[in-house]
């Protein structure tokens, strides 16, 4: 049997209320040529016997049932397991435009292009507002200035389910996704550096659902801190393979928005909490970590680095 042209891989997790658009979406694709890798990683909830529905009206739909690891893991199980010679990954909470593949692979084919990017929506679960994102215009980027522009978060971003993937870009270059929250700022940066170029288009083909219980709108000791790991993870690598006094500038920058990021995390952690004990070493903490991140003594190591320095969780007053 010819293997599919292209893989989505769709980690399953708790996300019974909104499985069936996301699927129901890809099944009615104008592109027909995937494979959907429908991954179980132990949801709770009855998410499966929806997937279960499309994988047995569908033959492109595959049930994987794994251990529980969480988003990460599941994209690498995912990663693993697929055949397509591209892939995409698309979260089970969101949905997508009818010419999302289509669009994307043929952006890759036509202009030999190792990735492609498309614009994509913020879709406000219960408000049902849309709102668009900012991106570059329809463009093909050669890899060293989309890779600036990646690592800056400036008009493209790092989210890893806007993008199609050339498979081997992952495969090749042994690349997967850190179990760390922020996994897809501490990916796609890698992944790029291994691409030739990106092909972007100026339409709206994903829709980002937002939830209330969001990665950014929990923040916690350890997400402030995966924040600025994923930046040094970025510019460890960059640096092993040689080419970090390229994209310096651009790591600085990124830190110092993150950074920026974080001290509203954390005063707002400390409110929260009705707790200002320790904030003021928690500050401290967080520009030692900006510090260490940028600076021209750092020795990159094999693997994932580790931060030197731990911002402590404020406990709620009683």
């Amino acid at each position: 049997m010819q293997n599919p042209k292209v893989s989505v891989i769709v980690p399953i997790y708790n996300v019974e209320k909104y499985i069936d658009k996301c699927l129901s979406t890809l099944k009615n694709q104008s592109f027909r040529d995937f494979e959907v890798l429908l991954i179980n990683d132990e949801t709770p909830d009855n998410s499966m016997q929806i997937a279960e529905k499309y994988a047995s009206d569908d033959s492109r739909f595959l049930i994987f049932s794994k251990k529980n690891g969480g988003l990460s893991d599941t994209r690498n199980f995912g990663i693993e397991h697929s055949r397509g010679e591209f892939i995409v990954f698309v979260d089970s909470d969101d949905y997508l435009h009818e010419d999302y593949l289509k669009t994307m692979y043929e952006d890759c084919i036509n202009n030999n292009a190792d990735m492609a990017y498309c614009r994509f929506k913020h879709a406000v679960d219960k408000t049902k507002i849309k709102i668009f994102s900012i991106n570059p215009k329809k463009s093909v980027i050669e890899r060293d200035k989309a890779l600036d522009m990646l690592i800056r978060d400036n008009r493209m971003h790092s989210y890893a389910w806007n993008k199609m993937y050339r498979r081997t870009l992952f495969t090749d270059n042994n690349i997967r996704y850190p179990i760390i929250y922020f996994e897809d700022v501490a990916t796609s940066a890698r992944v790029l550096f291994h691409a030739n170029k990106i092909a972007v288009t100026d339409k709206n083909l994903y829709y980002y659902v937002r939830r209330s219980g969001s990665i950014m709108s929990t923040m916690n000791s350890k997400k402030i801190e995966h924040l600025l790991l994923s930046i040094l993870i970025t510019r460890n690598y960059i640096q092993l393979h040689g080419e970090y006094d390229k994209y310096k500038k651009a790591v600085r920058a990124v830190a110092l928005k993150m950074r920026l990021i974080n001290i509203y995390s954390i005063i707002r952690q400390h409110i929260i909490c009705g707790n200002f004990k320790g904030m003021k070493t928690n500050l401290r903490t967080n520009k030692k970590l900006y510090k260490y991140i940028i600076s021209d003594d750092y020795v990159p190591v094999e693997g994932y680095p580790e931060l030197p320095y731990n911002i402590i969780q404020p406990e709620r007053k009683k």
